[in-house]
């Protein structure tokens, strides 16, 4: 390599060094930086515009459209709003649209017996189709999960209301009966209400009455009110026990006897003889 091509190398890389420096300064704004002028020339903008405008065109070539309002979103960061305003937009941008090629006399609907390959094949769209079913089924089969869940929570929950309600019940009506015990055993009744029940007696082992039932005219005690309304409903039956009690008209009764009967030689032989013996198992054998 020559001098002088050494000698210019050294300089093309101490100006790349100057120009590094002079960009670093100037980031850190330690240097002035140059003013940007910004410079609106109309008129070369208008002649721009002239040269590419296609006004002599008719419409249908073109197919261009202006909104009749430019669009004004009050929040920026509201995809929302924004998203509604262009929705507006391009359905205002349709509709006169549709009016224009009207006007040019161009069909605009697609006829009935069109046919037209369709970009997604049939089968495919029977895929997507299903998939959508089957999200909507899981979505339905979720909300019903959740809905029986918070049934078979209130259920529960009316359950252990319904079991203490008769928890407490059962407590009232035990406090009761130890109350009419205590009060029988004392001998002082009082005026009691007409919670008729009986309860065991601990002295004799009999049973005693829970409360004094209301009296007759001829001085009896008459059944209490959930006595005859059963009886109303199921009818009194009569006395079951003793029956076959003898009594003293029974024993008295003489007319089934027979002495002649009794001395007779057949009714003699059937008490004497009583059960019939089984046979031997020789005897058995043989008779077969």
């Amino acid at each position: 390599m020559s001098d002088d091509e050494h000698s210019y190398d050294e300089a093309m890389m101490e100006d790349e060094e100057t120009a590094l420096e002079i960009a670093a300064l100037q980031s850190e704004n330690l240097l002035p930086q140059p003013k940007k002028e910004f410079i609106n020339h109309k008129a070369a903008l208008r002649a721009l515009v002239d040269e590419i405008s296609q006004k002599s065109l008719k419409w249908i070539q073109r197919c261009d459209v202006t909104s009749s309002e430019p669009i004004v979103v009050d929040k920026t960061e509201n995809d929302l709003d924004r998203e509604l305003k262009f929705y507006q937009q391009g359905l205002e941008a349709v509709v006169r649209a549709q009016l224009e090629v009207q006007k040019a006399g161009m069909p605009f609907s697609r006829p009935d017996d069109y046919f037209a390959e369709m970009v997604k094949t049939d089968a495919h769209m029977a895929r997507i189709r299903q998939k959508l079913l089957d999200q909507q089924k899981g979505i339905q089969n979720s909300e019903e999960a959740k809905k029986q869940r918070e049934l078979r929570k209130y259920g529960k929950k009316i359950e252990q209301e319904k079991l203490k309600e008769r928890e407490d019940q059962k407590k009232a009506s035990l406090d009761k009966i130890a109350t009419i015990k205590k009060r029988l055993r004392s001998g002082d009744l009082g005026e009691v209400d007409d919670f008729e029940i009986d309860v065991d007696s601990d002295g004799d082992g009999g049973k005693a009455k829970g409360a004094r039932g209301k009296k007759g005219r001829d001085g009896k005690p008459t059944a209490n009110k959930k006595r005859q309304l059963k009886d109303e409903k199921f009818g009194f039956g009569g006395k079951k026990r003793g029956l076959r009690k003898n009594t003293a008209d029974s024993t008295s009764d003489m007319s089934g006897f027979s002495q002649k009967r009794n001395k007779s030689a057949n009714f003699s032989a059937v008490h004497k003889r009583g059960k019939t013996k089984r046979p031997g198992k020789a005897k058995r054998q043989r008779t077969n």
